[in-house]
């Protein structure tokens, strides 16, 4: 293993509750009840605008898909302003891998300002050799494009790298892709597409990802 890419909401950061929160709100304007607990654990890690999408066909609802995603992305910047916090163990493990030499990249199905924000806010934006957005693909999680882009831009074959994903759709995702996948979740004795289930990042050391 060469590289480790790293989902960002619910991995490096606690703000899948602040995304989903957002999103049940929008929702509720555009008359969708939703709670935040059902989106986090269905939709987490679907591009932005593929969830939206969905939800307004499902629900035959006719609000504009890219105001709700401006308005998403307005609501979060302002939100998140000093309150954003790292997920347990992410930072240690971070400064672990780079300083063994690990290429490092975040692929998250959001968008640049706000990866950019959330790691700037963490003090670790220095920390990674690349980030891909939900703007750089054409298809969201859990299509591989997001993680195939990034090893291409690490210049590493996707054989030699190892995803760290929190969320169902990115593990399918990261092994449609030829990647080694690390789950973290709460219930490691649950049925996930990932070769090992961590329930925190502590349980992590060198020796997994070597």
């Amino acid at each position: 293993m060469k590289a480790v890419i790293f989902d960002m909401d619910g991995v490096i950061s606690d703000t899948n509750f602040l995304q989903s929160r957002v999103e049940e709100e929008l929702l509720r304007k555009c008359g969708i009840n939703l709670p935040y607990k059902e989106i986090t654990k269905k939709y987490a890690g679907m591009a932005d605008k593929e969830f939206f999408e969905k939800m307004f066909k499902d629900f035959d609802t006719k609000c504009d898909v890219e105001a709700t995603i401006k308005d998403k992305y307005r609501n979060l910047l302002q939100l998140g302003k000093g309150k954003i916090k790292p997920i347990e163990g992410v930072l240690e493990l971070i400064n672990k891998l780079k300083n063994n030499g690990f290429k490092l990249a975040v692929a998250s199905a959001s968008r640049e300002d706000l990866i950019e924000f959330i790691l700037s806010e963490l003090k670790i934006l220095d920390k990674f050799d690349t980030l891909t957005s939900s703007t750089e693909v054409q298809k969201g999680k859990p299509d591989p494009e997001t993680f195939l882009l990034t090893a291409e831009k690490l210049k590493i074959k996707p054989k030699d790298c190892t995803v760290i994903e929190d969320g169902k759709l990115g593990m399918i995702a990261a092994k449609k892709g030829g990647m080694r996948c690390i789950g973290l979740v709460e219930d490691i004795k649950g049925n996930y597409p990932a070769d090992k289930l961590v329930s925190s990042l502590n349980q992590l050391n060198l020796e997994d990802f070597k």
